[in-house]
């Protein structure tokens, strides 16, 4: 069944009940988080306080929200950082952390992404270990391991964690939170994983998931791939693949591209590879690994990944969809992807999520960056066209124009503040059931390579890479940028991986350099129609024609493998930003250039 036309704008009748809803929501985070730490102490709040001393419980819903939305300001993580840091205090006491943003303790610290550069933001989720062991009997989240069940799907998710306790005042531990990232969270809720029970799962199956349950926390990139894709291609039966970002899945193919005979050998004598980083998973992947010659023979038979276009639907025939998300600078992996996958399968977004709530599930899964928001937590409009960051800049859901661009300002469950998320989206219409917004994700705001004269905004950049793309016939693995100043004057330096040296692949899989040698113009050209100012900085010879070193294969696999290296939480979820945020980035990228364009 088609889905409806969305509405140009939405309904007075939708429109006041969105409203009803939205105060409804409000007042009851408002009423929940009121008597905690950060509310009774922000200077941000003082207004708030005065607003509402000893009204709160007796305070009608939209009169409550009304108070809210008039006094509390927008802020941004700064505000928050000085509190948050309580929690990396040694030792974490509970009368430090103890109802801080929410009632009592949280039960996970979760990390941002820090594509920008800066050290990873951190924010407190309460109340989902109830949740999650609410339904922990059910017996929907195990099946007694079998390793020759059907295999349905391949669900590349890590659910690895640290963990932080937390002591009293006689130095006794009453609580551990756990270390780790919003999707964890997420696939753990979705799930019903309870950490504390780990350990006597991790030779069980998921419901129908391909590997065993200790192949999610395996934390080196590749290895945590090929180990997947082991158990993956193992199976004809798998319908499904799913995982945090398209580029995962690209990644888990291109290295069973090159590791494809040590797998296929695996398979035929049920063995596990020596892999990097897996001692601690081996015995429980080795007990769930069965050998089958004949499926290596048909593996054999059907030949690497890059022997063909549509090669996963020759190794799953019953494969139907990738779910994955591919908006934003994950576009750039979907061609490839879809390269693999062949015309039968489809690549379906599961939603638009943040590390600091969901923001928004897809209205057509089919539409890659189109999803309607939520109404689980607060999300306000910050209308980037009136150049100001005040409460009056804001929009209501109820009150969103289609066409405009707003940034997203977030107040959840887990708080009582208005914080910036920085990400740009665009009102593509409203949902004619209940009229919530339909959006698409535009950009992060006010990250750009920055000039003397000019700035390129993240989504010029990914505009003129896609208008590249369009024009010659290049698969481009991925791709990230920087101020390239090796000689003057400056220019935007691209940094591509692309699907692997010429002298390897098929003849016509990758172009010849003859047609990569027109990419620099063909980025010009994009550029210039995006950002007029360009045009200006060129005739002054302030700027020159962007560069494009391409770097050797798997770079941008290494570099998530060096994002984790750092210490991020966030295997599964690590992202390669559009613009480097780092000096050092740049070098380390630079390292790895095998030639210029």
């Amino acid at each position: 069944m088609p889905l409806p036309d969305l509405l140009l704008s939405s309904p007075p009748p939708l429109s006041e009940q969105l409203r009803w809803r939205t105060d409804e929501l409000r007042s009851r985070i408002v009423r929940a988080n009121y008597n905690t730490q950060f509310t009774q102490t922000a200077p941000e709040l003082t207004d708030f306080r005065h607003a509402t001393a000893g009204l709160v419980d007796g305070m009608d819903d939209a009169v409550l929200s009304r108070s809210f939305r008039k006094t509390v300001p927008i802020t941004n993580y700064d505000t928050y950082a000085p509190l948050l840091a309580r929690f990396f205090e040694k030792p974490c006491e509970a009368s430090a952390i103890a109802n801080l943003f929410a009632p009592g303790l949280p039960d996970f610290l979760v990390d941002s992404s820090s594509t920008s550069g800066g050290v990873p933001k951190s924010f407190p989720y309460y109340n989902r270990l109830s949740k999650i062991r609410s339904e922990s009997s059910n017996a929907r989240s195990w099946v007694v391991s079998n390793p020759l069940r059907r295999h349905t799907t391949a669900c590349l998710c890590y659910l690895g964690f640290g963990r932080m306790d937390v002591e009293d005042e006689d130095n006794c531990s009453i609580k551990t939170i756990y270390l780790t990232s919003g999707s964890v969270v997420g696939f753990r809720i979705h799930l019903n994983l309870d950490p504390e029970k780990d350990e006597e799962k991790m030779a069980t199956f998921i419901l129908d998931h391909a590997a065993p349950y200790a192949a999610g926390f395996i934390r080196k990139w590749r290895s945590f791939l090929l180990i997947h894709a082991l158990f993956a291609v193992s199976s004809r039966s798998v319908e499904t693949i799913t995982t945090v970002f398209i580029n995962a899945f690209v990644d888990m193919i291109r290295y069973l591209d090159g590791e494809f005979d040590t797998v296929v050998d695996c398979i035929a004598n049920g063995t596990i590879p020596d892999l990097d980083g897996i001692a601690d998973a081996r015995h429980h992947l080795e007990v769930n690994i069965v050998a089958d010659p004949e499926r290596a023979a048909e593996l054999r038979r059907i030949g690497r990944p890059s022997s063909r276009p549509g090669w996963c639907g020759r190794v799953w025939p019953n494969l139907r969809s990738v779910n994955a998300i591919a908006s934003g600078s994950f576009a750039s992996s979907v061609p490839m992807a879809r390269w693999f996958l062949g015309p039968d399968t489809e690549i379906r977004t599961p939603g638009y999520g943040s590390t600091e709530c969901w923001i928004g599930s897809p209205y057509n899964p089919l539409e890659l960056n189109q999803f309607k928001l939520s109404n689980n937590d607060i999300i306000e409009l910050l209308d980037i066209s009136q150049n100001d960051s005040t409460v009056t800049a804001l929009a209501q859901l109820w009150e969103a124009q289609l066409g405009r661009s707003y940034e997203l300002v977030l107040t959840t469950q887990d708080d009582l503040w208005r914080y910036r998320l920085g990400d740009v989206v665009e009102i593509c219409g409203f949902d004619p059931t209940d009229g919530i917004p339909v959006i698409q994700f535009v950009e992060r705001r006010n990250i750009a390579i920055r000039f003397p004269s000019f700035m390129v905004a993240e989504k010029e950049l990914r505009a003129a890479m896609s208008s590249v793309a369009l024009s010659i016939p290049i698969n481009v693995v991925n791709w990230t940028a920087a101020i390239d100043d090796r000689c003057i004057p400056v220019t935007i330096g691209f940094f591509v991986e692309l699907a692997s040296d010429p002298d390897t692949f098929p003849t016509g899989y990758q172009p010849p350099v003859s047609d990569l040698a027109l990419a620099p113009t063909c980025l010009l050209d994009g550029l210039l129609q995006s950002n007029e100012e360009i045009a200006s900085a060129l005739a002054r010879d302030l700027f020159r024609k962007p560069t494009i070193r391409v770097v050797r294969e798997s770079t941008f696999s290494d570099f998530l493998q060096l994002k984790l290296d750092e210490g991020s939480n966030n295997t599964g979820q690590i992202k390669v930003p559009v613009i480097l945020p780092k000096p050092a980035y740049v070098m380390w990228f630079a390292n790895q250039v095998v030639r210029e364009v």
